[in-house]
């Protein structure tokens, strides 16, 4: 006699309350993006520069000529004089903003929105002389002044920061934990519960202490080209100043007349696909830059043909 056994996979149980709307939730604070590498960090802070708006600068100190495309990059190789010319400068115009703020109203600071995205911070609190009181004054006036910050890296320890002793500091700041930096924090609540649904997808992440699921990856990933190619950027001496799109170079002038019968939405992985898939097959299009795995490949890939008889692009 045959012995049937019936086997079923495990359900992940979900926390009673499960944020979703991250642009909403991280009103009113700063915020730190805290994971190891590959966790998609600095995909997660241009999404959110692009979706708060304003002018975009990041400071980066090893980054290469590629990273950040499309934005003012302060401080490649490890140019902290750079770096801290910069913070003087941000200092400067987040007292100017005050002044107006204090003088005209919160309406006079209508449209003048920027964000600041910091690389690896925790290293510049040992190598830029600025970076405390830049910290300190963007944490206490950041926002009210139309002025956020977005603060990378792969340390969790409130002393690597240099906001040791500064609780008032660090509680200006929302903490958005990827990965294994998320299930550490959930092991040191002791919830098993978070525990579980964290390892259960990608997308699962910490704001704080709450459970965060991300938009997807893809939808991310073409918020950041749409940004790129059409946001205003601060001119190198920090006044703003707009620069030409680059999305006509990313056209052909026979494939133009054809995008207008397409959605945005489509032309926007299509620029995508063009900006990142260069050289790449189609497998890794699907997976790496469309952001479709596991048993969402099909659809990925279905996806990838439909844009690709939309816009006359060739197999690979």
């Amino acid at each position: 006699m045959n012995q049937v056994i019936e086997a079923s996979a495990a359900v992940v149980e979900e926390p009673l309350e499960i944020i979703t709307d991250i642009i909403a939730a991280i009103e009113g604070k700063q915020v730190m993006i805290i994971g190891e590498m590959g966790t998609g960090k600095s995909t997660l802070a241009q999404y959110l520069a692009y979706t708060i708006g304003g002018a975009v600068k990041v400071y980066e100190c090893e980054g290469t000529p590629t990273d950040w495309s499309g934005l003012l990059v302060i401080g490649r190789g490890e140019n902290w004089v750079a770096i801290d010319r910069g913070m003087l400068e941000d200092l400067e115009d987040l007292s100017n903003q005050m002044k107006i703020r204090n003088e005209r109203g919160d309406a006079a600071l209508a449209d003048t929105e920027r964000v600041i995205i910091v690389e690896e911070y925790p290293e510049l609190v040992s190598k830029v002389g600025s970076s405390g009181e830049w910290l300190e004054r963007h944490a206490r006036r950041g926002r009210k002044a139309r002025r956020f910050t977005i603060l990378l890296s792969q340390y969790d320890r409130v002393a690597a920061w240099g906001l040791e002793g500064k609780s008032d500091l660090a509680d200006a700041f929302y903490r958005i934990r990827l990965g294994k930096k998320a299930i550490a924090h959930a092991k040191s609540l002791k919830n098993e519960q978070l525990i579980n649904w964290l390892k259960a997808d990608q997308s699962h992440c910490l704001l704080d202490d709450q459970p965060l699921k991300l938009p997807p990856y893809r939808e991310m990933k073409a918020a950041t080209v749409r940004g790129g190619s059409t946001i205003v950027q601060p001119s190198a001496n920090n006044a703003i100043s707009p620069q030409n799109s680059p999305e006509n170079d990313l056209k052909s002038a026979s494939g133009a007349d054809l995008e207008e019968n397409c959605s945005e939405n489509d032309r926007v992985l299509w620029r995508l696909i063009q900006r990142l898939g260069g050289g790449k097959s189609d497998s890794a299009i699907v997976t790496e830059v469309l952001g479709f795995t596991g048993k969402r490949y099909g659809e990925g890939a279905a996806l990838l043909e439909r844009l690709r008889q939309q816009f006359g692009g060739s197999r690979k």
